[in-house]
């Protein structure tokens, strides 16, 4: 059964109640008469929401003609990106045509050819982008569909992977076109600073597959999808597991979504992120370390009840570097074990004033606020984790440590990461830090003895989009144990 969202355009006091909301943010933004000039640091508001209504106002968000608010004053506090992150959440999901609106963006296997790949009978297929190995002459490619993005797998209760999706909005994906590493036009674009524009936006989804006779996560948006049959291959006793280029149909519910998106003064983009509430117990920021003696009662998701927080059962991590230490049985395409899962930081290790306590009541409201103008909708079923950005401009050529920005960089939620989509990445206590521009940066693809060879620094690079159908794309595969094969049911 498909669970989506109603929609519902604003009546006369939410729109008014919006257009307040949107000039007391603005003016909240300003803080040049305390001094607080371009980039400066400025202390949290005294309350979060800022603006009048501005909660109600998120029904301004659920509109066919909506855009994303892509206006941050360069001293905007901690309160407004992470009400521009809702906003933003709001935007993407809202039912459009019959499904959320990042389901009808542009996505990665529109921007290759792929000779032999199934035309796409469903909205939503969770590999489109990631094509057999046999069928691209050899070039490894994907974009975390069955691995995340450091090559690990997370293994659901019911030995399913989670898998992933990309959706770019139409200027986005323009830019990642014309910069293509595996075309040349990375390498040989005249214009080595082309790069994206206010106003563009990225989502990635997590999506958790149901078997059949299965309950989804409670309140979770489910729709069905195509999911990759996965085979295995195996060579001198070692066996990869991998994407065969066919499909099959099966209901998947919405776990995790990145939303990213270029506003003024933030060229880096600002990059939030959320969960569905059932994924994983989470803990207060900088605050979990591995403990063998402690575990949570309840069952979630991605934990199961009882579970030790010790490193010998949770998070137990499928780097294809530490070699096979998962099985995968062909007949039902499952793997074991399951991964137990928590979140480290419950709202990023955001660092700034009131930060926590900002994301907190923003879930609140915010949660609140969709349950009423949309009723019955799943999306009042996730929260914000955390939002993270740079110093306003400075992600731009005239500054000259561009080329080095990366996550130490860092302002709002340092330790951002999703539990669904980057599960073995998280900071434990007094190791705070990790968060999405630690991949995400102008020398992706610059790394020595890691990539076929280095590339250029670029702006643009701060894309993984772009190695799409490239060898520097993470390889879609995974290595199991040799165990006997099935035959396929």
């Amino acid at each position: 059964m498909t669970v989506s969202v109603t929609s519902n355009r604003l009546s006369l006091p939410a729109a008014l109640a919006l257009t307040l909301s949107t000039a007391t943010l603005l003016a909240g933004c300003s803080d040049e008469k305390n001094g607080a000039g371009k980039g400066a640091k400025v202390a949290a508001a005294g309350s979060c929401p800022e603006g009048l209504g501005w909660a109600e106002g998120l029904g301004g968000f659920l509109t066919a003609e909506a855009k994303m608010d892509t206006r941050i004053a360069a001293n905007a506090d901690d309160c407004l990106f992470n009400q521009w992150s809702w906003e933003s959440f709001v935007w993407a999901t809202a039912e459009i045509d019959g499904a959320p609106r990042f389901l009808g963006w542009k996505t990665p296997d529109e921007l290759v050819a792929a000779p032999g790949l199934a035309s796409r009978t469903s909205i939503l297929r969770l590999d489109a982008h990631m094509k057999p190995l046999h069928a691209m002459n050899g070039v490894e490619n994907q974009d975390g569909a069955i691995v995340e993005a450091d090559g690990s797998m997370l293994i659901g209760q019911n030995g399913y992977p989670v898998y992933a999706s990309v959706h770019m909005t139409d200027g986005y994906f323009a830019t990642v076109k014309r910069n293509l590493i595996a075309t040349g036009a990375y390498q040989k674009n005249p214009d080595q600073d082309d790069y994206f524009a206010i106003g563009d936006a990225i989502v990635k989804a997590t999506w958790h597959r149901i078997a059949k006779g299965e309950a989804p996560p409670q309140g979770a948006y489910t729709t069905e999808a195509e999911v990759p049959i996965l085979e295995k291959r195996c060579a001198a006793a070692k066996c990869m597991v991998e994407p065969t280029g066919r499909f099959e149909t099966a209901t998947v519910a919405l776990v995790g979504l990145h939303v990213v998106g270029y506003t003024e003064n933030h060229p880096e983009f600002v990059w939030a992120t959320f969960e569905h509430k059932a994924n994983a117990p989470m803990f207060v920021d900088n605050s979990f370390t591995f403990d063998a003696s402690k575990s949570d009662p309840k069952d979630y998701t991605f934990y199961k009840a009882g579970t030790p927080f010790g490193k010998e059962t949770l998070l137990v991590d499928t780097d294809p570097s530490t070699g096979a230490n998962v099985s995968f049985d062909p007949a039902t395409g499952r793997f074991a074990p399951a991964t137990q899962v928590v979140q480290m930081n419950r709202t990023g290790g955001d660092t700034q004033p009131n930060g926590p306590a900002n994301i907190a009541i923003l879930n609140q409201v915010s949660q609140q606020s969709i349950a009423s103008i949309v009723k019955g909708t799943p999306f009042q079923n996730y929260n914000l984790i955390g939002t993270v950005w740079f110093q306003p401009n400075s992600y731009v050529t005239s500054n000259p440590a561009w080329t080095t920005m990366s996550n130490r960089n860092a302002v709002g939620a340092i330790s951002l990461m999703n539990s669904t989509a980057e599960t073995f990445l998280q900071s434990t206590k007094g190791n705070q830090g990790n968060n999405c521009f630690e991949c995400h940066n102008a020398g992706s693809f610059s790394y020595q003895g890691i990539q076929p060879a280095p590339l250029a620094t670029r702006r643009v690079a701060i894309s993984h989009m772009v190695a799409v159908g490239s060898p520097y794309e993470i390889p879609n595969r995974l290595p199991v144990k040799a165990l006997p094969d099935a035959p396929r049911q």
